[in-house]
């Protein structure tokens, strides 16, 4: 059909943009196409109330929208009959753009074979990929490199323009770690932390945690990247770059894993870009690059029979009569009461610990356990022999030193908890990975198997080990981890354990 109207879209910056002059019948059939359901949203007292109706909005009533969501806005609004007169108020920048090759690190000597550094084919794409579009997300496995592929991406801006960038890590872990490994490239790297505020470099490490103390500093670079990306759904995050880096033009994310959640995939894009290129962790144990996975799930019956008798005993004889497994079903109201008794019961607590023991006590018996809470984790690991337990509130040097074990080691045991030892950790010489009642959060699950990926001289196989329970909250937690085991292509195998007698 014919444009018998028209409409202006400005670009305010790299990350806003409204729409001027777009009939109101219009601009409504736009704000409902572009609202997306807020996970739980039928849990909020303002959709209970009837006040909101539980979608997040990336197209306003005003006609203010993202840039990053051009692609799929504009088509709509054409079809609508509107000629789109576009008015760009960004600044341009013409450089001709340093594309990496294999060699691009060739003057760093590898530390395992002493010779000249070479970076992968999908490693040389990807970094490409980013370049060519300025912009945009790039999606490999744990394991497949990313941080020697952000290096090269800032160091190809410095060569290209002299750009400084900054590199955000989720946490205070990573930025020691990220930094000295931009220094293995000998690359003009400080850090922005709660212990360091070295800014004057080419290239520096922070976190949004140190940022947002000081988020004008992120208008110092002409270049950021976001390191685990899945994270921009944060507020605090999205806020440093779409309100104080707005006008980054060179924007950037990397991850393992891209969130489920539509609204935290649109948070993602908004801030970031799309997804240019992406190698999935199975393709890469495919080419030999990452170490062969097989889960094992092991899922542990609780005994419910006792108490099942009584029930039975007590029933009134009008009552519907509750087979045993419906019994356990409806025995614990809800995951909080379910999780509780899991980690409180003795057998089970017991029978975990001699598994780990068993797992640890093998040849190559390096186990890293992650868990669901820090009093639970400190109750196991009391269990096994030699066992180290680390959270959260552990200094950040006893971590790391706790961690380097791994690579002298041949029996290490360490109990860790989940959210944070299952993002970002270097540790090639895990053997046995295994998660207790890991719930189903697609990025935890599959970022926690990550952390065995990493193939070491003397590893090339990684056995995970899925322990869970039979209780009703359980089952669909597991139910949910096995869609994500066979959608990354993870052989795994179940079975039912009676601990009580094992």
């Amino acid at each position: 059909m014919p444009s018998s109207r028209s409409c202006t879209l400005k670009i305010l910056d790299e990350v806003n943009c409204v729409f001027v002059g777009l009939h109101p019948d219009h601009v409504g059939a736009l704000y409902e196409d572009f609202g997306v359901f807020a996970p739980n949203y039928y849990f909020n007292p303002k959709y209970k109330l009837g006040s909101w109706d539980g979608k997040i909005r990336f197209f306003h009533k005003t006609g203010k929208s993202h840039v990053n969501l051009l692609e799929e806005i504009i088509p709509k609004v054409v079809s609508l009959g509107y000629n789109v007169k576009v008015v760009d108020s960004r600044e341009v920048r013409n450089f001709k753009s340093v594309f990496v090759d294999e060699d691009f690190f060739s003057h760093v000597l590898a530390p395992v074979t002493k010779q000249p550094w070479k970076m992968r084919d999908y490693q040389v794409e990807f970094v490409n990929a980013l370049i060519a579009e300025g912009g945009g997300i790039g999606v490999a496995g744990t394991g497949a490199g990313k941080t020697s592929m952000c290096a090269a991406l800032a160091l190809s801006y410095e060569k290209a323009a002299n750009f400084r960038s900054i590199i955000i890590v989720p946490d205070k872990n990573l930025t020691s770690q990220t930094r000295r490994e931009y220094e293995t490239f000998q690359i003009d790297v400080g850090e922005y932390s709660g212990t360091s505020k070295d800014i004057d470099h080419k290239h520096v490490v922070s976190t949004w945690q140190a940022l947002q103390n000081n988020p004008t500093i992120i208008q110092n670079f002409q270049v950021v990247i976001v390191d685990e990306c899945h994270g921009l759904k944060g507020q605090v995050l999205t806020k440093i770059l779409n309100e104080y880096g707005k006008d980054i033009v060179h924007r950037f994310g990397v991850t393992g894993t891209l969130p489920k959640e539509e609204t935290d995939r649109m948070a993602v894009t908004i801030a970031v870009g799309r997804v240019l290129y992406e190698i999935p962790a199975w393709k890469l144990i495919e080419q030999g690059h990452l170490a062969n996975v097989h889960i094992d799930i092991m899922q542990l019956e609780v005994d419910f029979k006792k108490e099942y008798k009584e029930f039975c005993e007590h029933q009134s004889p009008i009552q519907k009569k509750l087979t045993y497994i419906q019994f356990k079903d409806q025995y614990l109201p809800d995951w909080v009461s379910e999780k509780r008794f899991l980690q409180g019961e003795k057998e089970r607590l017991e029978w975990m610990a001699s598994y780990i023991a068993l797992r640890g006590d093998e040849k190559k018996g390096n186990v890293l356990c992650l868990v669901n809470g820090v009093a639970f984790g400190k109750k196991l690991a009391k269990l096994v022999p030699g066992a180290t337990f680390v959270h959260g509130k552990d200094d950040m040097k006893v971590r790391e030193e706790i961690y380097s074990l791994f690579s002298t080691s041949d029996n290490i045991t360490v109990i860790a908890t989940i959210h944070i030892a299952s993002t970002g950790l270097d540790i090639p010489r895990i053997f046995n990975l295994m998660f207790i009642d890991a719930g189903k959060s697609f990025i935890r699950v599959i970022q926690s198997i990550g952390r065995g990926l990493r193939k070491a001289e003397d590893k090339d196989k990684v056995l995970v080990t899925d322990i869970c329970s039979d209780l009703k909250y359980s089952k669909k937690h597991l139910r949910e981890r096995i869609k994500y085991y066979k959608e990354a292509r993870y052989p795994y195998k179940k079975r039912k354990v009676d601990y009580y007698y094992e």
